[in-house]
């Protein structure tokens, strides 16, 4: 006679290994979902979890960040000091008259907990004209930040849906008639503020020339997504097909689905 238990965390652990395998991961880590607000909690906790492994040792790093409720709820969970680790923003904040959003904390919230060295994105998130990017992206301090990201070891992001419940529409980043125009060009989410296509390719269109923040593509260290639930799903699938990420954070049932395409 023999007993099969099945665990939730047992399937979360086979997906997560499953999901490595299918998307060349580095890392992959896959938490139960029970809730939609329980399995936020769960993802969020997941991503401090690795978090804390690449930051509670000795060594001097750099660790890079993006935007998000999710990487901003795992934040919220350290507590411990990380002295040799600097931080580097790989988006602004900030949109076309100096207004920031609600996530706007998330790398000096970082900064603060692990009493870090902090670099600011020094451009507003979206240029107003080609002449006005090559100004922002062109001078002596933003390259100098750039250098910083490019040498980063791990880098967190989120993953954004394109739609009107999009924390970038809802904050004013994007007006309608340009998520219309990214809609109409295929364009189905968004990574650090780059409109992504159900392939992964960046979309042609205006505002994606317009962006200042970095393509964090140029960097082979873990670039690792911490994001979860159904109307995400595409937006993560296209973000791994496009080699933006070869790190995930998310739930289990969003692994099923991805396992599955």
């Amino acid at each position: 006679m023999s007993i099969n238990l099945h665990h939730p965390v047992a399937n979360c652990l086979d997906y997560a290994q499953l999901l490595q395998e299918k998307y060349r991961l580095l890392e992959c880590n896959v938490v139960p979902a029970f809730s939609e607000e329980s399995t936020l909690d769960s993802v969020s906790f997941g991503c401090y979890q690795l978090m804390a492994r690449y930051l509670q040792d000795d060594k001097e790093k750099i660790i890079g960040l993006g935007s998000g409720l999710t990487l901003k709820k795992a934040l919220q969970r350290i507590d411990f000091d990380s002295l040799n680790t600097r931080c580097v923003a790989l988006i602004s904040a900030m949109n076309a008259d100096g207004q920031c959003n609600y996530y706007d904390d998330v790398p000096l919230l970082l900064t603060r907990k692990i009493k870090a060295k902090y670099y600011q994105w020094p451009a507003p998130r979206y240029a107003q004209s080609a002449e006005e990017h090559e100004m922002w992206c062109t001078n002596r301090l933003f390259r100098s930040v750039s250098g910083v990201a490019q040498e980063a070891d791990v880098i967190f992001v989120g993953i954004g849906p394109l739609g009107t419940q999009s924390p970038i529409f809802k904050d004013g980043f994007i007006n309608q008639a340009q998520m219309d125009e990214l809609t109409a060009r295929g364009g189905i989410g968004e990574i650090l503020g780059r409109f992504i296509d159900a392939e992964g390719h960046v979309v042609d269109s205006e505002i994606n020339r317009m962006i200042t923040s970095y393509d964090i593509r140029q960097n082979h260290c873990p670039r690792i997504a911490a994001a979860c639930g159904e109307y995400k799903r595409p937006a993560i699938l296209a973000a791994l097909k496009g080699g933006w990420i070869n790190g995930l954070v998310t739930d289990e049932h969003t692994a099923r689905w991805l396992l599955t395409r």
